[in-house]
């Protein structure tokens, strides 16, 4: 089974990686059991059939030890996408990270993943991973292979840096950096410069998803741009990258390599030089 857990800094693209990943996997024919990881509940959205919100784990558990059936949280999509969406607590109240937490355990005590209901699952995780609780797919390895969502822009990379940081820690639980996406902002990215902190990371780009309108088209229609516009470049992108993270052998992807901060300076340092 997939177990690909997608992580990046705050509006990078994630969700919008995460959904396309999942809804490419089911148009493949295979079973999807896809995990929102954010307090917002906002990642299933767009791949449920209504527009009515998704009740999450959080809502539905809170803390109590009691388990429910898993019938009683899991939303059918379109395409048959399962979708699981983890919650939290009213913003400005509580830890954002509990949520994952929980449905973390609640995977563990129904055996959600042990069934064969599913051959791919799919989390995708708010933000850092500086707090324990979005960690807890990869600590608990639940995970096998991550992917991080990046940009061009410094500080996407700074956190794609820090990501590294977690994989690196949590490898022994058979976690691997699987590769990065490469969401450009700008036509005029430095492709060449991206895949050079690739390297770096002892890692590669597994895809560069182009700046294109009809992927907030699709946005703003609760779509992913595989279903909306699939004869589309970003669609053909999406399609690939996901048949790319399924020839990743975990057992032969190396360690990754963060980078020290005097080190990582240098090297943006040395992009903006031209170097």
């Amino acid at each position: 089974m997939e177990r690909i857990a997608i992580y990046g800094k705050g509006g990078i693209g994630k969700s919008v990686t995460a959904t396309c990943l999942s809804a490419v996997f089911a148009r493949d024919g295979l079973r999807v059991l896809h995990v929102g990881c954010d307090p917002k509940r906002d990642s299933a959205v767009r791949l449920m059939a209504g527009p009515g919100p998704v009740r999450t784990v959080l809502e539905v558990l809170g803390d109590d030890p009691t388990a429910v059936s898993a019938t009683d949280l899991v939303n059918e999509g379109r395409m048959g996408i399962h979708c699981l969406e983890a919650g939290g607590p009213r913003p400005g109240l509580g830890c954002g990270g509990r949520g994952v937490a929980r449905t973390i355990e609640f995977l563990d005590d129904m055996e959600v993943l042990q069934t064969g209901a599913y051959d791919a699952v799919v989390f995708d995780v708010l933000g850092d991973v500086v707090c324990g609780g979005f960690a807890a797919p990869l600590r608990q390895g639940f995970a096998e292979k991550v992917l991080i969502v990046l940009s061009e822009e410094p500080m996407a990379l700074y956190a794609a840096n820090n990501i590294c940081r977690a994989v690196q820690v949590y490898g022994q639980n058979g976690v691997v950096l699987a590769g990065l996406v490469a969401n450009l902002r700008s036509a005029t990215a430095n492709r060449d410069k991206l895949r050079d902190f690739a390297t770096a990371l002892s890692t590669s780009i597994l895809a560069f998803v182009p700046r294109d309108e009809i992927i907030q088209d699709a946005e703003r229609r609760r779509m992913t741009v595989v279903e909306h516009a699939p004869e589309s470049e970003a669609a053909r992108r999406f399609a690939e990258l996901a048949e790319a993270v399924r020839r990743v052998d975990p057992a032969t992807v190396p360690a990754p390599t963060p980078l020290e901060d005097d080190a990582f300076y240098a090297f943006m340092e040395a992009w903006g030089d031209g170097a």
